[in-house]
């Protein structure tokens, strides 16, 4: 049976158009969420994270990244829609076989586009990120 080990989550926005935050391009990578959490040897951590973004310009490609200790481990990429329209994401991984100890979880966003003067977007919000540890 599963044990919970530790929670941890960070919100920096709960509502849609409650922010706005340019995503830039992939060298200048944006952390919008992190926090920290304790693992036990096998263990996994349950990451969620939800997020709101708008096009700006063009249409814009947009990666979301989660990391663990600075080290990318999931993302998933979307193109913008319509002229500022509002774009909910949702992300769930399961981060198998974590090295005991605590680790810093970060949600990440770069915009992918081959023409990023053209091609811009912006998170709007809501901005959510939390994880599970169980042991």
């Amino acid at each position: 049976m599963a044990t919970i080990i530790d929670v941890g989550s960070s919100t920096a926005s709960t509502g849609s158009q409650t922010i706005s935050i340019p995503i830039l391009a992939p060298g200048a990578n944006l952390i919008l969420a992190e926090f920290g959490l304790s693992t036990v040897t096998g263990g996994s951590v349950l990451l969620n994270a939800s997020i709101g973004f708008q096009t700006t310009l063009g249409v814009p490609n947009v990666v979301f990244t989660l990391y663990r200790d600075g080290q990318p481990i999931y993302n998933v990429g979307s193109s913008g829609l319509a002229l500022l329209a509002i774009q909910p994401i949702a992300m769930s991984f399961l981060d198998r076989s974590v090295p005991a100890g605590y680790h810093a979880y970060s949600l990440g966003v770069a915009n992918n586009s081959l023409n990023i003067l053209l091609n811009t977007a912006s998170v709007t919000g809501p901005v959510t990120y939390s994880g599970v540890s169980i042991g």
